[in-house]
């Protein structure tokens, strides 16, 4: 959405005027300097090309899951999960699970092509699959990972190799199991919708961000 994208740019600003350190980068060098043959990582060529995944939890109790996660990341409009269910029903459809969206101009530009999925054991076959993992939405309970391949199993090894979030509704408990993870917190109101670019910003900037370091192959690639 506009409003998200708008936010986000001026997040960003913000985070740029308050760190005076981040001035010196062109408008891309981030990316380039990621992506480039100078970072300690040689390049996973397997990588370019593929679409990064994002996986969502399938507790019924999280406030995004399959049903509504489309319309929260590629639209930053919060649906409940139970009205989505009932609107996909009335309309005889399946949850999308593909969308595209692009990148900050800062971080190099370009538009990228994101899955959803909550299955990612049944999908995932080996550990070149796992490495597209970019981003796990966080239930806050240790099972949700229980059966998937190690080290993802281990949720502190988990965060540690991808980005990390967890969406609550405002005045919920936060799962006391979330403290000794590395995830990003955030908040949905339960009644005031315009906040939902807030929460929508807030993961794609640490996404962005997050790839641009751990897994540049999965970002459109600078001309050589």
């Amino acid at each position: 959405s506009g409003a998200g994208k708008d936010l986000s740019r001026v997040l960003k600003l913000y985070v740029e005027t308050m760190n005076p350190s981040s001035k010196h980068g062109g408008s891309n060098s981030a990316h380039k300097k990621a992506s480039s043959g100078a970072t300690a990582t040689p390049k996973r060529q397997y990588l370019i090309g593929k679409r990064p995944i994002i996986v969502l939890p399938k507790g019924m109790t999280a406030p995004i899951t399959m049903a509504n996660a489309y319309e929260f990341f590629a639209n930053s409009k919060f649906i409940p999960r139970d009205k989505m269910q009932q609107q996909l029903r009335t309309t005889k459809q399946t949850p999308k699970t593909v969308f595209s969206r692009n990148i900050n101009a800062r971080l190099g530009g370009g538009k990228v092509e994101y899955e959803l999925m909550d299955n990612p054991k049944s999908k995932l076959h080996s550990s070149k699959d796992w490495e597209r993992v970019v981003a796990v939405v966080a239930l806050g309970q240790a099972w949700q990972m229980k059966d998937w391949p190690p080290p993802y199993a281990d949720p502190v090894q988990l965060f540690g190799r991808t980005y990390g979030f967890y969406v609550g509704m405002e005045g919920d408990k936060i799962p006391t199991d979330l403290q000794g993870w590395s995830v990003k917190q955030a908040r949905l109101n339960r009644d005031k919708r315009g906040l939902d670019s807030v929460t929508f910003a807030s993961f794609w900037n640490g996404l962005d961000e997050w790839m641009t370091i751990h897994r540049p192959e999965l970002l459109p690639q600078p001309e050589e």
